[in-house]
Parts: structure tokens; sequence; C-alpha cells
């Protein structure tokens, strides 16, 4: 299985770690897969504004995972992924996950730094995308701050409880299609691409707007309150191979009551406390087998297991495979 961490904040730095992981070089910002891995591309370019943009267009020949981890930068990734399944697809933000077998999947979404994020696939997968990079301020500048202030938040909130993709339509295909003509030897004009990309920025965030404003979100969670939040999930998932803190001990950290703690938690992440620790504590075993560094028996024991067959039904439960089989081919 090929499996990829990173916490980058530009592309290009990006793109230059998996040149090195794949062996292979980069030329005018195009990075084309080894034949070990799959076919296709990878692109990367800047345009105006400093805004990064990544173009994807392959077919992975083997189990694969990219896994953006949290960070304290934040900034934001508009996603236009079309992936096309020939067995599954996980996706994982933050506390929600969503299996997708066979078929299709087609949808623009925003992702947050302050959140993990992971795409873990199986070989036959077809990817093609375009993905874009947004600073915070970049945001602010385009939505208002007044909008930016109760709009970006109402969307985190109605995303982490249910993932909040819109499906791409005719128009959102013609804008990839069109910056996917494009190739080494025939380049397109940057103004050409530049603009469709802006089309895809414009159209996704008029319809963020539109559809934030007229949901059901009951309450907007105070930015101040999505920090703690953040801080009591990075204390509660440092070590996994101690117990975890009780949520007396997580509520005193984060000075608030465990009813508050509890109920923002599962604003923020989606799920439970707990919930969400095994689920990070499950993830944390994949990325350990992927590196094909450790047996399993290891692996149980680093994420704080005595029992083996406990280990292997909890893994199967959350990664929707054996452990023995999740590892480096």
């Amino acid at each position: 299985m090929f499996s990829f961490e990173y916490t980058h904040s530009n592309y290009t730095d990006l793109l230059k770690d998996v040149a090195d992981r794949l062996h292979v070089k980069i030329k005018d910002g195009w990075l084309f897969f080894p034949e070990d891995l799959g076919s296709g591309y990878v692109r990367v370019l800047q345009i105006a504004n400093g805004i990064d943009v990544l173009i994807l267009n392959c077919r992975f020949s083997k189990d694969w995972m990219l896994h953006r981890k949290a960070g304290t930068s934040e900034y934001y990734t508009l996603r236009f992924d079309e992936l096309s399944v020939e067995k599954e697809i996980q996706v994982g933000i933050g506390g929600d996950v969503l299996d997708q077998k066979n078929g299709k999947l087609a949808v623009a979404y925003l992702t947050s730094s302050l959140f993990d994020w992971y795409y873990h696939g199986t070989k036959g997968t077809t990817f093609k995308a375009v993905d874009i990079l947004l600073s915070k301020e970049w945001l602010g500048k385009l939505m208002g701050v007044e909008l930016f202030d109760d709009i970006l938040p109402a969307y985190v909130d109605l995303k982490s409880r249910s993932f909040n993709m819109e499906p791409l339509d005719k128009v959102y295909y013609e804008l990839m299609n069109e910056i996917m003509q494009e190739e080494p030897v025939t380049p397109l004009p940057l103004l050409f691409i530049q603009n469709r990309v802006q089309l895809l920025l414009e159209r996704f965030f008029t319809r963020i707007h539109s559809r934030v404003s007229l949901a059901d979100v009951q309450s907007v969670i105070k930015q101040e309150d999505i920090y703690t939040v953040l801080r009591i999930e990075k204390i509660l998932t440092e070590n996994f191979s101690t117990k975890p803190k009780s949520i007396e001990e997580l509520s005193r950290k984060a000075t608030m009551s465990s009813t508050k703690l509890k109920k923002l938690f599962k604003s923020v992440f989606g799920v439970p406390i707990y919930e969400y620790y095994q689920q990070k504590r499950m993830q944390r075993a994949g990325e350990l087998l992927s590196t094909g560094k450790y047996s399993v028996k290891q692996v149980s024991e680093i994420i704080g297991y005595s029992n083996i067959s406990n280990f292997t039904t909890a893994f199967k439960k959350h990664m929707k495979q054996e452990p023995s089989k999740f590892s480096v081919s």
C-alpha cells in the first residue's frame, strides 16, 4: 500500500516531498507517477494573489492512503474531486468518516487545516482533482469580514455533523475538464487556467452562502470554543499507549463543564469524545502498519492493546480491513 502524510501549507513543498518519496523528478511543476504506483500525473501551479492550485489526474494500481494531518496554522483547501471507485474508498474529516463502495464520488467541499483529512482507497481507483489552497486572510477578503466570521464557522459546524459535500454538476465538470486539457508539450495560457479556477471559486462560495444561510444551523460555534476543543483533541490523542484521560480531566483542562465540553466536541468533530478517540487510535494503527516496519502484535501494543484479538476486531470494525492485510505492498 502507498501511504503519504503531509502538513504542508503550500503545494510546491508538497510536490517536492511526493517526488522524493516516489524517487521521480519534477519538471516545470509536473510529476508523473511511476509504474509501480499507477499512471497519470500531479500538476502544481500558482496563480494570481498567491493562490496554489493542484491538478491531479491518475489511476492507482495499488491500495493507497493520503493523509493531511491537522495543524495549528489555519488555512483551507477547496477540493473538486472526482473518484471512480472499483472497490471502496473511505473519506475522513475530523471525526466524520464516509464509506463509498464502487461507483463514483464526485464532490466539491472545503476542508480546514485545523482538522485531520484523509482518503483511504483501493487499487483501481481513478482520481481527478482540482484542489485550491486558500489562506484565512484570502478567504476573509473573498467573503468579506462579516460573512467570513458568520458563514464559515456555520459551514464548519454544518460539515462536522454530516458531510457538507456538494455534488459536481455539469458546470463544475466543464471547468475541471477545461483545466485538465493542459499537457507539458501543449501548455495552456496561465490566464486561461486562472479564469477557470476563479469561476470554480465563485460558484462554490456563492452556493455555500445560500446553503448555510438557509440551513437549520442551531448555533454558530464561537471561534474560541473551536480552538479550545482542538486543544482538548490534541491532549486526548497525544499518546495511545496509555489509558485516555477522563471526561472530568479533560473538562478541567478546557475550563468548562463536562456537559458543555461533550456537546462542543460532538458539534466540532461529529462524534462523541471516546468514539473519536477510538477512530484516531485505529487510524494511527493503520499508519504504523502501512510503514511495513511493525508486526500486527507490535502495533497493537504501541496503541495500548494487551490482547491482539481485541485489537484485530477493533481495527477491522473501523478500517474495514484485517490488520494483517493493511501493509505496504
